[in-house]
């Protein structure tokens, strides 16, 4: 069965109980305790950067995490009160509730500003930073990869990723990224009623938008016009045959010879639809002709063959369509 990318979790922490609840630190590094303020400290010795598996186990509270592969979201209900850090992959975080003065300081330069909800930060790879806040937030914590950030570049604006510049981000607004942070932490909040490729697709898409805006890079890549041509009855023909399968945004990509994200923009074009809503759609369109003609077979076991991660997601689905439960349905539609 289909197991869904998208669906919170509570992320296994390897954390000591005891720990304080203001530090984010690598554990390589020896921490210093402060016997009345709280507050951690690093030793002066160099720090590895935080890779997405290793960033639970240093909150103050164990957050929820879900898997948007290839990214990987947490939702935050403390932030630290201080951290000093490097993160392995590109970071967003976006505050969405707690009004607190955080200040960052980098390279000897200190700014300092109000984490209102709706407000972010964009963290590239190997940033290394000191964040202090006087109370904590709470957030939504996006890692993206730093090799699918670079194969975005590569892929959409044919160069070299290592001369691009992610440029960062302090307590910055960008309703673009606001609204697809926050739609993600609702899949996941409600176990993927979109699907896997809705997440990929949106990953594909943020990574894109901080490239256009938010780099080195000066201009847009070349646009290419048009659909998919000829060439959409080929990546139709393959969502068919393989819709109980976890269908990628780039192998669907590979079969055209575009980039995952030019993909997504002719689909759109040729189809009138995202794909991840086409891909639903079918899955939707094959469990009407199953309940219908095959009438011992369970919701489950549909579920199952369509690529559903569970029949409550095909009852939510199917219903979103039809405006039908799918056992009224059957029950409508196999009465003598």
């Amino acid at each position: 069965m289909h197991v869904p990318s998208v669906g919170l979790r509570r992320a296994q922490s390897a954390v000591d109980g005891s720990r304080s609840s203001c530090a984010l630190f690598d554990e390589s590094v020896p921490i210093v305790m402060g016997s009345s303020s709280g507050v951690a400290s690093a030793c002066s010795m160099e720090r590895q950067p935080i890779s997405a598996s290793r960033f639970a186990d240093l909150l103050p509270m164990t957050p929820m995490v879900a898997a948007c592969s290839p990214c990987t979201l947490y939702r935050v209900d403390a932030t630290p009160l201080y951290a000093s850090t490097a993160f392995a992959d590109l970071v967003l975080g976006l505050y969405t509730a707690g009004r607190r003065r955080i200040r960052r300081k980098t390279g000897g330069r200190s700014v300092e500003a109000f984490s209102d909800p709706g407000t972010l930060n964009l963290t590239p790879p190997n940033f290394d930073a000191t964040w202090e806040a006087d109370g904590s937030s709470h957030a939504v914590v996006l890692f993206i990869p730093d090799a699918f950030l670079s194969r975005a570049i590569e892929e959409n604006w044919e160069t070299d990723p290592r001369c691009v510049e992610i440029i960062p981000q302090f307590l910055t607004r960008d309703p673009v990224m606001e609204t697809v942070m926050t739609r993600l932490a609702l899949e996941a909040q409600q176990d993927s009623p979109s699907g896997s490729l809705y997440a990929e697709s949106a990953c594909e898409f943020l990574a894109h938008h901080i490239a256009h805006d938010y780099s080195s890079l000066s201009k847009s890549p070349p646009r290419r016009t048009g659909g998919l041509g000829n060439r959409l009855h080929v990546v139709v023909d393959y969502i068919r045959a393989n819709l109980a399968r976890r269908i990628v945004l780039r192998d669907l990509a590979a079969l055209v010879g575009v980039s995952a994200r030019h993909l997504e923009r002719a689909f759109r074009q040729s189809a009138g639809m995202p794909i991840h809503a086409y891909v639903l759609r079918m899955r939707v369109s094959a469990a009407r002709d199953l309940l219908i003609g095959q009438p011992s077979l369970t919701i489950e076991g549909i579920a199952e063959q369509l690529g559903f991660s569970s029949a409550s997601h095909l009852a939510w689905a199917f219903r979103r369509q039809t405006g039908y439960s799918p056992t009224l349905f059957r029950e409508l539609h196999t009465r003598p």
